[in-house]
Formats: structure tokens, C-alpha cells, sequence
């Protein structure tokens, strides 16, 4: 298993970068040794007369303090040798555990305790093994896990002895002795973990020490532990991280005293300065009028947002880089949203926090995502001018989230700024794609260690990012096979010393370091002086100028060169533009002078608040800012400027900045998206590829990417972060050539850092671009040779990787087209079969309601069929009752005509019979008490002939309104009938057929108050009305009579009213 391949855990230490094998014969000293210029004593003890004469701090004036956790004891002052328990000897200690490969003799012993140490008791030892990779997490959590369960009743209790310092030992007591097992130097311990916190191994911790005086007879041991209390492993990493990177207080006194000394020790570096890198994911969602929240649509030119929609803001953060510890977000303190860009802080509104969590479905290694909503409501005032609508207009937002990140003692802010477009609340958008706004951010941490437990914090130095992330365009494939060999390059380390480009620690050079001389040979000057006499005279670039120029211009004539080479030495119309757009507001004031303040600070001319340099660079970028509307003001336009500022006026630094901007290019690359600096990484990764294939390879794997290098260069020209010379030098070029010095230069550097950058994981080689490889261009020499080395360097094949990038762009917007279609497509046939499922149950339900209907319609016919078969019957019962009666009454008329005084009644009721035919107002004579009784006969015939007819017209009604609802119905379907799947219209046809067929044979209907065309319930009745007698038998037939009851009948008291007459 190879050492490269090891990963590393969050609190797993590696004290050195390579193995380095120490000495450690017997007749050397290992404590660190002062080597004395002229070899006096005396000048030695008069260089420490400070130190040595330092008031005494005896051990008793120190009160202890002891730390537990569970039956551990963590001791925070040094132990007086001889106090301590483990100090104590015993009255038979057994002899010192012997190591075969250790030196049987050393001339130095060390006491039992004679150190600034933490004491862990409560320890196992578990054993040791041997080991091949001894910087492999992997092995050592092997070995580890394999000593645990082989030795979890067997193993050694001891106390354990962690230095408070580099120089000190690892020392190893017999729990129950107290006396020394084994002693481990802190400097041959190469590296440390501690087991997994979620299994077996929770409690244990170890690490390993090499045995051996060489590289090639060392041998690797990995010696285990296991603390009783799990939480203790937490405290022996923090000190065993301490003892890695302290020196001791003692060392560090001595050689500040000894300032005259030559001193031959060792010193750790200087607090650590860690880079991380953050991708934070943006998603703007809004109200779909469904109850939930959908993701709005984006494309190049930013968010597609709609008036009056609440909103919510969702944003992940996730730390890409596997380097240090992981930092752990503990919450949210805020979610601001402001309209516009480059806004103050007291412009940002404070939004309500929806939720905060970690995003569980990913896999255990991305768990690290964290995911943020925030409820927005655009129609407050703040948010006025977002919820106006622009349509084609672009405006911008910022948001920002500030977090509170364990080990960082204020807020991380991560701050985007990003294009929208606002649209009607009905707009809708057919082909649009829905992704998310994702930014790098690069944070910048120095590692602080406070107090004398050695606690550590960060502070934050800066946050970068190269803005919005395009990850369809940074990982277009590249499959061309390198055929140009690199040229042979002579190392610029032989010029530039390691002192001088390592003696800042981590810091990286700040803008605008270097002096440039001005001197200049007189052979060079007459050079110069000739070409330039000539290309006044003929105003043509001489043959010899190329040749010059890339030699470097002399900066006494860089001024005019520039100008001349811009084409701007006469241009009067831009300069009289000038005064008078300096005079002019611009929206970006506000950020141009926060950015002049950080612009060359190493420089004197930059360096006083207010004074003549910072108001020229304010001006010149106010005025370019309000003359390129569409670009404004970029970040690292300043530096550009400030470039030119040293080197000319005002006016001039104006004119050749906008040639600059224009005629050279460089203005593309802020326009549209950055798709223009998308194309040059594009080529500059091509030409890496091609020429650079190993370095190429080697980025590909370490997921470096050439944004987070090669856009600072490509934005800037260089002048951000190299050193004025080497900037003047590239500017010198790039006005003579253009656009191909970019590439030329970048390769030269990276041709330069090859070899240090292959040995480099990801965070070694951002932090080698950012502050290593400045540093190797600090001198003139070397900035000489990497410009001649980048000017030999051919790139002939821009315009082809140009076309196959336009052509891949091209494809991938395309692809993005046709997923945008295909997405489209898909909304819409899931629209479809929501209307089919619909359909189908609005089917259902008419199939029903239909259903329903004709049952009832049935349970109706029936009914008034039951009643008209009964009504027959009565009137059948009363027209016999009527024929028997007249029978009757003839008869009686017989016998009366036989009897004489009989015979006289009954002349007198005929001539009464005639007198009421003749004048039809004469009334028959009825005695009384038979009037009364037909009477009251008569009103119960009329009262049940009345409810007959009520029964009648509620039926009629009730089919009116059903074939009122069922000829809407069909109203309804024949005009969708149109859009009616084929399926659709044979079932309605279905239905319909079963409706004309219905047979309806019971219920009779005169045929001509029914339609021809169209089925009816409705039943129609005579308008006949009944006075006194039933009506005749075939009118009663042809009548339809309903009632929801039967009517009563009062035959028996009928058949007694004509007996009683009789």
C-alpha cells in the first residue's frame, strides 16, 4: 500500500510531510545544541545573562489543576519530578521493558517525569505491529481493529505521558508500578488516528514510530491504545496535535536572547493558513397555488421569477475539500436578500427561516450538506423593485447566509449575487430547464492556538469565489491524446532562493509588491531611442520593436510604449469623455472604494487612505464603470488600472484601459455570462492537455479545475497577486501580441511548477497557486527567464479548440434545448392523463347519475301504473254500482207506474224532469236528506279527482326536469365531443342506445306530445276535467295519471248513498 494513497481522518495528524530518520548514535546529544560562532563560553553565558538571570518558577508555586473525564486525570501544569504518583519509586520495580530495536546505550536519561506533559491514566496497551505504509489511515485502522479483539482481556493497563511540546517523549507507565515501560520521541512518531467514533474501535487511538537510524533499515511499528472512557480519546488527540506543532517556551526564550548566535535547532512553522473550499447551491422556489412550493425556471441570463408569488429561497452548502478537519456547521444566524448588486449590509432584509437539516438521502460521504429554506415575501416594500415586471430586462439580487461554523468565532457570510427577470403572475414558460445557481467559495482560515492547553481556533483571512459555477461547460470532454512534448525548461528555483520565497510562512504577496528600477544600460536606451524616432516618423511598428519588447520595455519609457502600442497617444476624444464622465454617479461608488483600499496595498503610491494614488484609481474606475454600461465595475478592473496609473496620468490610464477593454478583448470576458472566459479555460485546458499532459492528469484527479487558478489570471492580466515586474512585464507582451500572452504565460508558470505541483493534493495545490508560485517570480532574473520561456511557446491551435468549443457548446445547449422539450413534453402528457383521469370519473359519475335517474324514472312508471290500474277498478266497481242502481231504479219506476198514488209522484217527478230539460234553471226536486247525501258524495269524488291531478302535475314536473338536465347533459357531450378520445364516444354511444331501446310497454304515451328524436320521461296528461261523474272509460285510458299514493275509495258508503235513494 502506497503512502499517497492514505486518507486522512478529521483528527488523524501527520507530523511531516516526507520520513525524516534523525541520528541516534550513542555518543550524540538529542537535545537541541547552540552552535557557537568562535566557540567561547563566555560570550555564550553573556548572550543568555537575560534567560539565565529570569526569576525562578519553583514547582510549588504552580497549584495544580487537573482536568477528569470518567476515572482519567488531565494534568494542565507541568509535574515536579518526583511529586507526581507515577514519579514515586517503587520498593521493587521491575526492570525496564526492552526493545530490540532500540540501542541497548544512551549517554542521556531521562527521569520519569521531567517534562510540561499530560498525564492519561485508565489506558490499555494493546500491542504493536508492524507496518509498511506507516502514513496509512487505512492500515492503521486495520491493525488496530484486528489488536482490539485479539486483546480486549489481555492487554497491559498503563498510564500514558503526552509532551506539551515537539522536543519532548511519549512516555508509557505501569498502571500499578507507576514504573517507565517504554519511551517514544515525539520527532519519530509519523502519524496518529484515532478509531472511528461509531464502532468498536471508538475508545482506541494510535500511532506510529519508526525504529532505525536510515531510511533503509527502518522498521515500522503501529503501537495501539484503548482508553477506558471513550470521551478521553478526544483530549489525547488535542495534545498529541499539540505536541506536533509546539516548540517549547524555553527554546523559543533562548533564541530570542541569543540574537548573535548562530542556532543549529529545529522550529515548527508558524500557525497554519487553510484553505476551504465551499459550493453553495441556490434554488429559488414559488407558490404554485397547489399548497406546496415549485422550483422557478433558470437559464444563462439568471432566475425567471412572477410578480405577487410568495417565494422561498433554498440554498445546500457543502465543503468540497478533503483537507484539515471537516468544519461542522452548527446553525444558520441569517438568510438577507436585497435587490441589486454590490449592496450594503444595512440594506439586506433579515428573512424568516423555514428549516435547517442535513440532507439524509445523500450517501454517508455527502452527508456534510447542509440545506437552508427561507420564506420570502416579495410583496413588502423592501422588495419592490423584484416584484416589478422587467420581462427581458435583467435586474439582480444579492443573498446572502451568514453561519455559525464550529472552531470560527464570527459568522461566514456567503454572499450571491446573481441576474432575474421579473414576469406576470400568469406568465408561463413552455421551454425552460430548472437547475440551480451553484458558486465556489475558497475560505481562507489561520490556525490560532490560544491559552497553554493549546486550544485552537481560526480566524477568517478572506472569502473568494469565481462566481456561478457552469459545470456543462467546465467538464466538456476531452479525449485528444497528447502529441507536442513539453519543451525543456530550466528551473527558475537556481534564481530564486527558498529563503526568499518561504520566508512570509503562508501569507500570500500582497498586491503591488516589488520595486522596479528605472536604470537602464545606454546600448538598450539607444536602442529603444532609434525605434521609437522611427516608428514617429513613419508611424509603422519597426521590425526590431517585437524583439525589444519582449525583452521587456525600460520602465522609464513604459508610459509612452503603452500608449503607442495601444494606439492611444493622441486619442484627445476619449480623454475630453473623461472629464466629463467623472463628473457623473454611477450605482457601483460604493464598491469601487471598498476595492481601491485593497488594490496594491504593498505599494507606496496605494497605500494612504485618501491620498493621490487611491483617488486617481477611484476616479478612473468611476469613469469606466459609467462608460461601459453593460459591464459597470468588475472586481479586478482596479488592478488593471492602478497598473497603468504607475505609469501615466489619468486621461492616458483611462484611454489605454478602454482600448484594453475593447480592442484587445478583454471585455469579453465579463460579458454574457463569463462565456467568453469559459472559452479561453476551455483552450488553456486543451493546450494543458495537450503539452502538459502529466500536470493535466494529475489536476483531473485532484479535482482542481482550471477556473480556480486560471480566471484571477485571465480577469486580471497577472496584476492581482504577482509582483510588479513580472506584471509589467506580461502587460509589456500582451499589448504587443494580445489575447495569446494569456496562454503563452500560463503555461510557462505551469511548465515552471510542474514539478511541485505533482507531488501536491488539492489543498497543497490551491495553496501553491495562491502563495508559493507568486513568490518564485519576486526576482527580475526570474520574471526575465519565465517571460522568455513563455514567449517561445507556440499556440497555433486557439481557433481550432475555439470551434470545437463553440461546436460542444453548441451540443450542449442543444441537449439542454431537447431536455428542456422532453421535460415540456413530459408536463404535458402528465397534464393529458390528469384530463383522462378526470374524464374517465366524470364519466363514471354521469353513468351513475344516469343510472340513478332511469331506477327512479322506473319506480315511477311503476307507481303510476299501480295507481291507474287502481283507478280503473274503481271506476269500473262504480259504473257496474251505476248500471245496478238504474236498474233498480227502473225497476221501481215499474211498480210505482202500477200504483195509482205512486203513479202521481211519479208524474210529478217527470214533469219536474221536463221543466229542467226545457228551461235548464229549474232544479229537480231531491228530498232533503238524499240531496245532502249525493252532495256530500259528490265534494269526496271532487276532493279525490283534485288530489289525483296534484299527483299528475308533480310527476310532470319532475320528468320535465329530468329531461331538461338530460337534454343539457347531452348538450354538453356533443359539444366536447370533439375532443373525446375514440374510446369516450363508443361508451356514450353505448349509453345512448340503451336509452332509446328502453322499453317503457307499461306506460302508455300519447305519441303526439313525445319528440321523434330524442328519448322522454315525460308524461302528458288531458286537460279534462272531472265535474261529478267518473269520465268514460276510453278518455280515462289515454290520460297518464301519477300520485305518489293510491286514492282512497269510499265504496261502501257510495253503494249505501244508493240504497238509501232507492
Amino acid at each position: 500500500m502506497e503512502d499517497s494513497l492514505s486518507v486522512k481522518s478529521n483528527e488523524s495528524v501527520a507530523t511531516s510531510d516526507e520520513f525524516d530518520f534523525v541520528s541516534d548514535k550513542p555518543e550524540a546529544n538529542k537535545t537541541p545544541t547552540l552552535d557557537i560562532v568562535n566557540g567561547d563560553l563566555n560570550e555564550l553565558k553573556n548572550a543568555l545573562t537575560e534567560v539565565l538571570q529570569e526569576p525562578g518558577i519553583t514547582m510549588s508555586d504552580v497549584v495544580e489543576e487537573t482536568k477528569k473525564v470518567g476515572q482519567s486525570k488531565f494534568y494542565s501544569c507541568p509535574v515536579e519530578p518526583g511529586t507526581d504518583p507515577l514519579s514515586i519509586p517503587p520498593s521493587s520495580s521491575p526492570p525496564e521493558k526492552q526493545d530490540a530495536m532500540k540501542p541497548d546505550t544512551s549517554d542521556e536519561e531521562f527521569s520519569d517525569v521531567d517534562q510540561d506533559c499530560t498525564i492519561f491514566s485508565g489506558v490499555t496497551y494493546l500491542g504493536a505491529a508492524a507496518i509498511n505504509a506507516p502514513k496509512s489511515e487505512t492500515e492503521i485502522q486495520r491493525n488496530m481493529t484486528i489488536l482490539n479483539e485479539q486483546s480486549s482481556d489481555q492487554g497491559i493497563k498503563v498510564a500514558v505521558s503526552v509532551p506539551c511540546s515537539s522536543q519532548g517523549l511519549v512516555v508509557l507507565y505501569d498502571a500499578n508500578t507507576h514504573s517507565v515501560i517504554a519511551r517514544y520521541e515525539i520527532h519519530r512518531i509519523l502519524f496518529y488516528a484515532r478509531g472511528a467514533v461509531d464502532s468498536q474501535e471508538a475508545g482506541c487511538f494510535a500511532f506510529t514510530w519508526s525504529h532505525g537510524d536510515t531510511q533503509e533499515s527502518a522498521i515500522f511499528q503501529c503501537h495501539v491504545f484503548r482508553c477506558d472512557i471513550a470521551e478521553a480519546v478526544s483530549r489525547v488527540s488535542t495534545c498529541f496535535a499539540k505536541a506536533f506543532q509546539r516548540v517549547p517556551r524555553s527554546m523559543s526564550s533562548s533564541v530570542a536572547s541569543a540574537a548573535d548566535m548562530s542556532v543549529s535547532i529545529t522550529t515548527l512553522p508558524e500557525a497554519r493558513t487553510l484553505v476551504y473550499v465551499f459550493e453553495v447551491s441556490l434554488e429559488i422556489k414559488e407558490d404554485d397555488g397547489k399548497g406546496t412550493f415549485s422550483t422557478v425556471p433558470k437559464d444563462r441570463s439568471g432566475f425567471k421569477l412572477r410578480v405577487n408569488l410568495e417565494k422561498q429561497l433554498c440554498l445546500s452548502i457543502r465543503q468540497v475539500s478533503d483537507n484539515g478537519p471537516q468544519l461542522h456547521i452548527e446553525r444558520c444566524f441569517g438568510v438577507l436578500v436585497a435587490p441589486g448588486r454590490h449592496v450594503r449590509h444595512s440594506d439586506m432584509q433579515l428573512l424568516e427561516m423555514v428549516q435547517m437539516g442535513s440532507n439524509s438521502s445523500l450517501p454517508a460521504s455527502d452527508r456534510n450538506c447542509t440545506l437552508i429554506s427561507a420564506a420570502w415575501d416579495p410583496t413588502e416594500a423592501a422588495f419592490e423593485p423584484l416584484n416589478i415586471e422587467t420581462k427581458d430586462n435583467n435586474i439582480y439580487i444579492t443573498v446572502a447566509v451568514d453561519l455559525v461554523v464550529r472552531g470560527i468565532q464570527e459568522p461566514v457570510r456567503f454572499q450571491i449575487e446573481t441576474p432575474v427577470r421579473v414576469f406576470g403572475q400568469h406568465d408561463r414558460f413552455w421551454y425552460f430547464q430548472k437547475r440551480s445557481l451553484i458558486q465556489q467559495f475558497f475560505l481562507n482560515l489561520k490556525e490560532v492556538v490560544t491559552g497553554d492547553l493549546g486550544d485552537i481556533y481560526y480566524e477568517v483571512l478572506s472569502m473568494e469565489t469565481s462566481g456561478e459555477l457552469d459545470r456543462n461547460r467546465l467538464n466538456l470532454t476531452l479525449n485528444l491524446s497528447s502529441l507536442i512534448q513539453s519543451p525543456s525548461i530550466t528551473s527558475v528555483d537556481s534564481i530564486t532562493p527558498k529563503e526568499e520565497y518561504h520566508s512570509d510562512g503562508d501569507e500570500p504577496l500582497l498586491s503591488g509588491t516589488g520595486l522596479v528600477s528605472k536604470d537602464c544600460s545606454e546600448d538598450v536606451l539607444e536602442n529603444w531611442a532609434d525605434v521609437l524616432n522611427r516608428w514617429k516618423s513613419t508611424k509603422q511598428k519597426p521590425k526590431q520593436l517585437p524583439g525589444l519588447v519582449r525583452l521587456g520595455i525600460p520602465e522609464a519609457l513604459r508610459g509612452e510604449v503603452w500608449q503607442r502600442l495601444a494606439g492611444t497617444e493622441e486619442n484627445l476624444q476619449v480623454m475630453d469623455t473623461y472629464r466629463i464622465l467623472i463628473t457623473k454617479d454611477s450605482a457601483c461608488e460604493n464598491v469601487i472604494q471598498r476595492d481601491i483600499a485593497r488594490t496594491f496595498p504593498a505599494h507606496d503610491f496605494f497605500k494612504e487612505a485618501g491620498g493621490l494614488g487611491q483617488d486617481s484609481l477611484y476616479r478612473v474606475s468611476k469613469a469606466y464603470a459609467v462608460y461601459d454600461s453593460e459591464v459597470g465595475y468588475c472586481q479586478g478592473l482596479s488592478f488593471l488600472a492602478a497598473t497603468l496609473l504607475l505609469h501615466m496620468p489619468e486621461e492616458q490610464a483611462f484611454c489605454v484601459l478602454v482600448k484594453l477593454m475593447y480592442d484587445y478583448g478583454l471585455r469579453d470576458l465579463y460579458k454574457d455570462g463569463f462565456d467568453n472566459l469559459y472559452l479561453r479555460l476551455y483552450q488553456l485546458n486543451r493546450l494543458m492537455e495537450e503539452q502538459l499532459s502529466p500536470l493535466w492528469q494529475h489536476l483531473t484527479e485532484h479535482h482542481v479545475e482550471t477556473h480556480m487558478f486560471a480566471s484571477q489570471w485571465f480577469l486580471t492580466l497577472f496584476t492581482a497577486k504577482f509582483p510588479l515586474f513580472f506584471v509589467f512585464h506580461v502587460i509589456d507582451v500582451f499589448l504587443l501580441q494580445g489575447i495569446d500572452t494569456l496562454f503563452q504565460v500560463s503555461l510557462a508558470l505551469l511548465m515552471m511548477c510542474k514539478k511541485d505541483l505533482l507531488q501536491l493534493d488539492f489543498e497543497g495545490i490551491l495553496k501553491y497557486f495562491r502563495v508559493s508560485l507568486p513568490k518564485k517570480c519576486r526576482t527580475e532574473e526570474a520574471a526575465r527567464q519565465l517571460m522568455k520561456m513563455a514567449c517561445s511557446i507556440k499556440v497555433k491551435k486557439l481557433k481550432k479548440y475555439e470551434a470545437d468549443f463553440i461546436a460542444l457548446k453548441e451540443a450542449a445547449d442543444s441537449a439542454e434545448s431537447e431536455a428542456s422539450e422532453v421535460e415540456q413534453l413530459r408536463i404535458t402528457v402528465a397534464r393529458l392523463e390528469e384530463e383522462r383521469r378526470l374524464m374517465l370519473d366524470e364519466n363514471a359519475q354521469l353513468k351513475e347519475m344516469l343510472k340513478r335517474e332511469v331506477t327512479k324514472a322506473d319506480i315511477n312508471d311503476k307507481k303510476n301504473a299501480n295507481i291507474i290500474n287502481d283507478y280503473k277498478l274503481v271506476r269500473q266497481r262504480l259504473e257496474g254500482q251505476l248500471l245496478a242502481t238504474r236498474a233498480e231504479l227502473d225497476t221501481l219506476k215499474a211498480k210505482m207506474s202500477a200504483c195509482e198514488k205512486c203513479l202521481t209522484v211519479l208524474n210529478d217527478m217527470n214533469i219536474a224532469d221536463n221543466i229542467s230539460k226545457a228551461g235548464g234553471d229549474q232544479k229537480t226536486y231531491v228530498p232533503p236528506d238524499d240531496l245532502s247525501t249525493a252532495l256530500e258524495r259528490i265534494r269526496e269524488l271532487e276532493l279525490e279527482l283534485a288530489q289525483t291531478k296534484l299527483a299528475q302535475v308533480e310527476a310532470e314536473c319532475r320528468n320535465q326536469d329530468l329531461t331538461h338536465q338530460l337534454r343539457s347533459t347531452e348538450m354538453e357531450l356533443t359539444t366536447a365531443k370533439n375532443s373525446w378520445p375514440p374510446w369516450l364516444s363508443k361508451t356514450l354511444s353505448s349509453i345512448r342506445e340503451v336509452a332509446n331501446k328502453k322499453d317503457f310497454t307499461h306506460f302508455p304515451y300519447p305519441q303526439s306530445n313525445i319528440p321523434s328524436t330524442t328519448p322522454s320521461f315525460i308524461s302528458h296528461i288531458s286537460g279534462g276535467r272531472r265535474e261529478s261523474a267518473p269520465l268514460k272509460n276510453d278518455h280515462f285510458e289515454s290520460c297518464d295519471i301519477r300520485r305518489d299514493s293510491a286514492p282512497v275509495i269510499k265504496d261502501s258508503q257510495s253503494c249505501s248513498s244508493l240504497r238509501s235513494q232507492n
